[in-house]
C-alpha cells in the first residue's frame, strides 16, 4: 500500500487533508504517461484516495475528476502584493469518477479511485515569466458533492487540489542539409574575410549550439581580440495591441583569441575553432522553452560577435533565431525506447486479423538519437 500512496509532495496542494489526497501509479514518480510533443496518447494517470476516520465519514453523492489550464496575464504594473490577472482558459477536462449506488449521500470511510485524463497534445508547457507577470499553470483537482453541514459551515462541494507541471519534449533535431552559414570575402584581399556556421535551429539539453568560425586575416596589423556566442531571450506578454516585451541574455561564452592557435593553410593567417554553448550549463540566467500561448510568447535567438580591438570597423555581428526546446533526459529516453520496443514486440504477436486490419506501422524510435549530432561538417564538404 505504500507504493500506491506515493505522490506529489504536500505542498503542491492548494490545502492539504490526509482524509483525501491523490497518488501516483505503483512505481511511477508522477502522474504523466507518455511525452507530449513525441508520443501520440498522453495521460495523466493515478489514484484518489478517501480516507475518514469511523466517527467522521464522508457522505457523498458524486465525485469528479477535473483537469484545469489557465493562462494569466498580470493587469497592473505596480500596485498592491495581490496581483490582479487577466485569464484565459487553455483547457478544462472534466470525468466522472464514482456516483451514488443508491442516489442519495452515500457513507463512505476508505476509498480508492483509480483515474486516467487523457491530454490534449497540443498544451503549452507551464511556465512563469517576468516575476509571474505572465504564467500558464495548470491544476489536477477532485470535486466532491457532499452533505452540507450547517453545524459546522461547511458547505455541500470538497474540493481537492494538486499544482501541476505540463512538459513538453522534442525528439533532437536532424543535422540540417547545410547548416546556417554566414561568408565574407575580400577581392581586394583587405581586413577580414570569414566563414561562420550554425549547427541547427533547434536546440535543447543534450544538443547544444555550435558556431564554427574561420577567420582569415588580409590585414597583417589587426588581431583577433575575443569571440561571443550568447543566448538571447525574448518574451512577449499581453494582447498584441498591448504586448509587453522584454529581452535578455541568459549566457554567454567568450573566448579570447589568444587561446586560438593560428593556422597557415594558405598565405594569410587564419583562426579557425569551434565554439560550444551547452544547455543548460552555460545559462546563467532563467531560461524558457520557445512556446506560443494565447497572450505569451517565448523566441531566442544566438548572437554571435567577433571583436579585433582598436580596429572594431571590423567587428563582425550576427544573429540567427532560433528554437530552444525541451529534450528527454538519458532516463526517460531509455525508458522511451524500452516501452516502444515492448508495444512492437506485442504487435508482432497479435492476430493476423488484427493486423490486416491497420496499415498504420508501430511507432519506431532510434535508442541512440543524441549521438553524433553535434558536430559540423568539415568545410571542405560544404
Amino acid at each position: 500500500m505504500a507504493n500506491l500512496d506515493k505522490g506529489p509532495s504536500h505542498t503542491l496542494y492548494k490545502e492539504f487533508n490526509p482524509t483525501a489526497y491523490f497518488s501516483y501509479q505503483p512505481g511511477r514518480k508522477s502522474f504523466q504517461q507518455g511525452y507530449l510533443g513525441i508520443t501520440n496518447n498522453v495521460s495523466i494517470v493515478g489514484s484518489l484516495h478517501i480516507r475518514n476516520p469511523a466517527n467522521q465519514p464522508l457522505y457523498a453523492k458524486r465525485i469528479q475528476i477535473c483537469f484545469l489550464g489557465t493562462e494569466y496575464i498580470q493587469l497592473q504594473e505596480t500596485g498592491p502584493k495581490v496581483l490582479t490577472y487577466s485569464t484565459n482558459s487553455i483547457c478544462k477536462i472534466i470525468i466522472e469518477l464514482w456516483t451514488s449506488p443508491n442516489d442519495d449521500y452515500y457513507e463512505i470511510h476508505d476509498m480508492d479511485l483509480p483515474f486516467e485524463i487523457p491530454l490534449p497534445l497540443d498544451l503549452p508547457s507551464s511556465l512563469t515569466l517576468n516575476k509571474e507577470r505572465g504564467k500558464i499553470q495548470y491544476s489536477l483537482r477532485a470535486i466532491i458533492s457532499k452533505k452540507p453541514s450547517i453545524k459546522h459551515f461547511r458547505g455541500s462541494t470538497k474540493i481537492i487540489q494538486c499544482a501541476y507541471t505540463v512538459d513538453r519534449y522534442t525528439l533532437p533535431p536532424l543535422p540540417l542539409p547545410v547548416p546556417k552559414q554566414w561568408t565574407k570575402e575580400s577581392p581586394m584581399k583587405r581586413g577580414i574575410g570569414y566563414e561562420i556556421l550554425l549547427n541547427n535551429t533547434v536546440f535543447g539539453p543534450r544538443y547544444p549550439i555550435v558556431v564554427r568560425l574561420k577567420l582569415t586575416f588580409y590585414d597583417t596589423l589587426v588581431s583577433l581580440e575575443d569571440i561571443v556566442v550568447g543566448l538571447k531571450e525574448y518574451t512577449f506578454i499581453g494582447a498584441p495591441s498591448d504586448s509587453k516585451n522584454k529581452s535578455k541574455y541568459i549566457g554567454r561564452k567568450f573566448v579570447k583569441g589568444k587561446q586560438i592557435p593560428m593556422t597557415s593553410e594558405s598565405q594569410y593567417s587564419q583562426f579557425i575553432t569551434d565554439v560550444k554553448f551547452s544547455i543548460p550549463e552555460d545559462c546563467i540566467g532563467k531560461l524558457s522553452w520557445s512556446t506560443e500561448g494565447l497572450n505569451i510568447k517565448v523566441t531566442h535567438k544566438v548572437k554571435i560577435k567577433v571583436k579585433f580591438g582598436l580596429f572594431s570597423k571590423y567587428n563582425i555581428n550576427l544573429e540567427a533565431p532560433v528554437k530552444i526546446l525541451n529534450m528527454l533526459s538519458v532516463e526517460e529516453e531509455a525508458y522511451l525506447a524500452a516501452e516502444i520496443l515492448h508495444q512492437q514486440e506485442i504487435s508482432r504477436y497479435s492476430e493476423p486479423e488484427t493486423q490486416s486490419n491497420t496499415n498504420i506501422p508501430p511507432p519506431t524510435y532510434e535508442p541512440d538519437w543524441f549521438a553524433n549530432q553535434t558536430s559540423l561538417p568539415d568545410y571542405s564538404s560544404i
